[in-house]
């Protein structure tokens, strides 16, 4: 008896041992799916991106992994990218003979609410105006937007009614550029700001003058 109580523990021992080992691959299997599920094994800074895919394609996406990870992770880094909008081709060129309308310079709030680098609103040759940020970087978070505020400093969610939403940020780290819509007064905004809404906070902000 005591033998086989042996043999049973060690047996559970082992099927302990090797779910724990295989927990990547199964765990796909008992996760439930929502709206925001995110996709395995990729980078957090992508997952953003992931989550701003059609539905259908993030789901097939998901499928797929389960069959094979290592090309479902190829395959969902080329549908990221393919999402993304390409520049104008002749942005570079247009931004050397643009004309700078306000700057400032990105702030570290606090240890976790941080950024960094020049963010600066040109106008271009032929009248469109773009929000360009050079030697970027911020902290982490999901679902992160960009926003021009009315406040010189905006601190909180409340702070930012009548702010303009640009959209996601494009990363956490590197130079990229938003397109300003034509039929906004810009002189009522004094502010770039990076937020956070899934934690409803402000991650840091740019004064424009």
């Amino acid at each position: 008896m005591e033998l086989r109580f042996r043999f049973i523990v060690l047996a559970l021992v082992g099927l302990i041992a090797v779910a724990v080992w295989t927990f990547p691959a199964w765990r796909l299997y008992f996760r439930e799916r929502g709206e925001d599920a995110p996709f395995p094994g990729l980078a957090f800074e992508l997952q953003d991106d992931f989550l701003a895919l059609p539905r259908a394609r993030r789901e097939r996406l998901l499928e797929e992994y389960e069959r094979d990870a290592s090309i479902a992770l190829e395959m969902a880094l080329a549908a990221i990218e393919a999402d993304r909008p390409a520049p104008p081709e002749d942005i570079a060129d247009q931004l050397e003979a643009a004309r700078a309308l306000v700057s400032g310079e990105f702030q570290e709030l606090d240890a976790l609410h941080w950024g960094a680098g020049r963010a600066t609103i040109y106008e271009l040759a032929d009248g469109r105006r773009i929000l360009r940020f050079v030697d970027f970087a911020s902290a982490l978070c999901r679902d992160v937007r960009v926003y021009l505020a009315r406040d010189p400093q905006p601190l909180s969610a409340l702070q930012l009614a009548g702010s303009l939403d640009l959209g996601r940020l494009k990363g956490n780290i590197g130079d990229q550029y938003y397109f300003l819509p034509g039929d906004h007064d810009l002189s009522v905004y004094e502010s770039a700001v990076i937020f956070c809404q899934q934690f409803d906070t402000v991650l840091t902000v740019a004064r424009l003058r």
